[in-house]
């Protein structure tokens, strides 16, 4: 029983992450950091799916969905993969077509130190990226204030990163990232979570992106499902031409736990 269990969450994860294989959170998504996942004896699984549908005097369906893993093999070694899907069409134009997916491990080097390393890859059509890879290696601290702000993680690390937008151009550039994320337990049922991430290029920092992203969770049963309300802004110093600086969205979606 437990077998069949494990596969069909498998089976869904594997739909949920990939229904359009081209989404949530900025360009090239970050996994929430280690600290701010609910520890797991040897792995957890959360989907998340939304969407609309209007059929009338105004045509409109939209999608959204999302994968976050986490895999503890050893002690002081854990794995995390996030993956995400957003496509919103009105009428017979797409006005959102983009997909994000993300991989990180992490190593306990002491109790509050962190060596991670870090691969991301997405799309998004209408900010003119075809295809962006970034790789981070780097330090994480955390858990270093006391109160209500738990998890709260400081982050540095370098980021090579590799680009090709939709007219073919391509751009190799590092960057440096920095991060700060906080979570607070704001009552029995209801969470608060925020992330603010910024990356500099380290050859001119006047070329730089900030991403800030804030949700709120609240349990609807159990462990099991709760419902999440998620604002982000999104901020390119020096986008591709015709693209806006900036991009905020306001997005909700239910989410379905599975841990052992």
């Amino acid at each position: 029983m437990h077998k069949r269990y494990t596969l069909a969450a498998a089976l869904l994860a594997l739909l949920a992450g990939s229904a359009a294989a081209q989404f949530v959170r900025t360009e090239d998504l970050r996994v929430r950091p280690p600290e701010a996942w609910k520890p797991h004896t040897l792995y957890g699984l959360d989907l998340t799916l939304g969407g609309s549908y209007l059929n009338g005097n105004v045509k409109n369906y939209g999608f959204n969905g999302g994968l976050e893993f986490d895999w503890k093999p050893a002690t002081d070694h854990s794995v995390f993969l996030q993956a995400a899907d957003n496509y919103v069409k009105y009428g017979e134009t797409a006005v959102t077509d983009k997909s994000k997916g993300s991989l990180l491990y992490a190593y306990a080097v002491k109790p509050r130190l962190n060596l991670f390393l870090q691969t991301t890859h997405n799309h998004d059509k209408f900010r003119s990226v075809k295809y962006r890879m970034t790789n981070t290696a780097g330090l994480c601290y955390h858990n270093f204030l006391p109160g209500v702000l738990k998890p709260v993680m400081l982050s540095a690390g370098l980021t090579p990163e590799y680009e090709k937008d939709n007219a073919g151009g391509i751009k190799r550039d590092l960057r440096a990232t920095g991060r700060l994320n906080f979570a607070m337990q704001l009552t029995d049922t209801m969470k608060l979570n925020g992330d603010l991430i910024y990356t500099p290029r380290l050859a001119d920092t006047g070329d730089a992106r900030l991403y800030a992203e804030s949700y709120l969770e609240f349990k609807v049963w159990k462990e099991a499902v709760a419902f999440r309300l998620t604002a982000t802004e999104e901020y390119d110093s020096r986008p591709s031409p015709g693209i806006k600086r900036n991009d905020f969205g306001l997005n909700h979606a239910l989410v379905v736990k599975f841990a052992r």
